[in-house]
């Protein structure tokens, strides 16, 4: 009964705002044009399809060079083919840490410094899978690996000193409070891939803001978002019924990318204070009481990040 009434209130409150229903209406308030970003270096992960090919596709089309990161090689290659030179690809299971760690090496020693980072790779694995080194794969993708490649760039100075970080959390955050027991499972009988999902995106949130506000370097900006609805080839595969139903309101892959790409281009001023942005806009991160009553620290997620280092 429980779990009935959530989805109630979740769909019933924002079902219209997180659909194409919702883009298209907050897109007439917009000003049309589009963004320059020459001269800009921009890296893009889970870039080989979806909302993070969108992303590649658009910066590069505004001008700023793109490094897109993903597993794919051959998906890789097929990205650069229909976008441009513009592309730089760099094949990497970001599940791994060790291979993320050979990747900040790689980019720092490969471009000395780049203006923007979207942390856009994601999953939602209904089985349990561990990496090679042994940690919930979900959990490494979406959360610990993506902690661990920002730390690395932002201390070794190759996010510029004016550079952004862009992070795609999720809608579903607004269901789940931050609660570091359930971000990563240690065996497949304790894997809930939905709930840990939304979780690990509450968490992404907690992060950007201690980034905000930890930040030594003023000029950089850090920034979490969320799509809306997209469809997206994860949703068709983890979520096949919710888009059966919803299908004809869900975002393309391009509505999903807009905040991003514009988020990159513009970089507003953020005033430290706990938000996520959609559509173009700053909005609140907690839309239920228990959400934020039943999270814990900040500080307690960083402790726990840093046992798996």
């Amino acid at each position: 009964m429980r779990t009935i009434l959530g989805i109630i209130l979740f769909y019933g409150r924002f079902g219209l705002s997180f659909s194409a229903i919702g883009f298209w209406f907050r897109r007439l308030f917009w000003q049309n044009g589009q963004p320059s970003m020459a001269g800009q270096t921009v890296l893009v992960t889970g870039a080989s399809g979806g909302i993070g090919a969108a992303v590649v596709a658009g910066c590069a089309a505004s001008g700023a060079r793109v490094i897109a990161v993903a597993r794919n090689p051959d998906k890789l290659a097929s990205l650069k083919a229909s976008v441009g030179d513009r592309v730089v690809t760099y094949a990497c299971d970001l599940a791994e840490t060790n291979a993320v760690n050979g990747l900040a090496d790689a980019i720092s020693k490969d471009f000395g410094s780049i203006d923007v980072l979207v942390n856009n790779v994601g999953v939602m694995l209904h089985d349990f899978v561990e990496n090679s080194e042994g940690v919930d794969a979900q959990f490494a993708t979406n959360l610990l690996n993506q902690y661990v490649f920002t730390e690395r760039l932002v201390a070794s100075g190759v996010l510029a000193e004016e550079g952004a970080v862009i992070t795609v959390a999720s809608g579903g955050m607004y269901m789940a409070p931050l609660v570091t027991s359930a971000l990563c499972a240690k065996e497949a009988a304790a894997h809930d891939g939905t709930r840990a999902y939304a979780v690990q995106k509450r968490a992404q949130v907690a992060l950007t803001q201690h980034w905000q506000q930890s930040s030594e370097k003023q000029g950089q900006r850090y920034y979490v978002m969320h799509p809306g609805w997209v469809d997206t080839a994860g949703v068709q595969q983890s979520l096949p019924t919710f888009r059966k139903l919803l299908r004809p309101v869900l975002r393309t892959a391009s509505q999903g990318a807009d905040t991003i790409i514009w988020l990159a281009s513009e970089r507003p001023e953020e005033d430290n204070q706990d938000r996520i942005w959609l559509d173009r806009k700053a909005r609140k991160t907690h839309a239920y009481g228990f959400t934020r009553a039943n999270s814990e620290s900040t500080e307690r997620l960083l402790r726990f990040l840093k046992t798996f280092l």
